[in-house]
């Protein structure tokens, strides 16, 4: 078997930290520990985590108007504001808050402003920090349907895909599980063992077996943001840094 491509989005690397389940690996893509990134980052307000909910919610708007002004890249104000340990994770750590916050005007209104920034953003994301692959498998009627949807909003495939998977899935049209979760767990992917070969018993007992139905592709649905906010914007806010 030949071996991966270094530059590839997602081989093997081995470093040199193991532990548990996903150490001692890293992605290609990402700076290896040795090396600092120079990746864009913003100095905002630091969120006052003391407020009741609805402070904490005004706070929210604010800091993300303070990163809208501050940045025109589309990947750093998602990392700083809606990103893991961003300002609305640190706001709202508390699942129940998150969800109530998460179904109330002003996570509209920041992606409103997401989307804002988006529609100005010229620049490849790789420039703000490094880029992730993900392949899905999909029905070919659900590809039609996409293909369909992107040609109606004047958008790539990928872009379209991409205004999906930044809003949460609705839990109201998420299957549940059944049985074990297929396919490749999240995190950088170590080398697979090399299963030994059935026995012929084995190979018996199998096909006295009856082979399960498969299970319903997953699909996640996303609420599509408004963009009125970028008609209130300021002029030039958006201009790279």
């Amino acid at each position: 078997m030949s071996q991966p491509n270094s530059k590839e989005i997602n081989p093997l690397v081995e470093t040199e930290e193991r532990g548990g389940p996903g150490e001692g690996l890293r992605y290609a893509s990402d700076p290896s520990p040795d090396q600092a990134p120079e990746f864009p980052t913003l100095e905002l307000t630091k969120p006052d985590l003391a407020e009741d909910y609805e402070g904490r919610c005004r706070q929210a708007l604010l800091l993300a108007e303070e990163a809208f002004a501050a940045t025109g890249s589309w990947v750093v104000f998602f990392r700083e504001i809606l990103g893991i340990g961003g300002v609305v994770k640190q706001l709202f750590s508390d699942q129940d808050e998150f969800k109530r916050f998460v179904a109330g005007p002003e996570f509209a209104t920041l992606h409103e402003m997401l989307a804002a920034i988006r529609s100005q953003d010229q620049s490849k994301s790789d420039a703000a920090e490094p880029e992730r692959m993900i392949t899905i498998r999909i029905p070919r009627s659900l590809h039609e349907s996409l293909q369909e949807e992107s040609k109606a909003c004047g958008l790539s495939i990928n872009k379209l895909s991409i205004s999906k998977l930044l809003l949460p899935a609705n839990p109201r049209f998420v299957p549940e599980q059944q049985g074990r979760r297929r396919g490749r767990r999240p995190g950088p992917q170590g080398r697979r063992s090399k299963a030994s070969a059935p026995d012929a018993s084995q190979q018996a007992d199998r096909s006295d077996t009856s082979v399960s139905p498969l299970s319903e592709p997953r699909i996640l649905e996303g609420r599509r943001a408004v963009h009125s906010w970028a008609d209130r914007s300021p002029q030039g806010s958006l201009g790279q840094r």
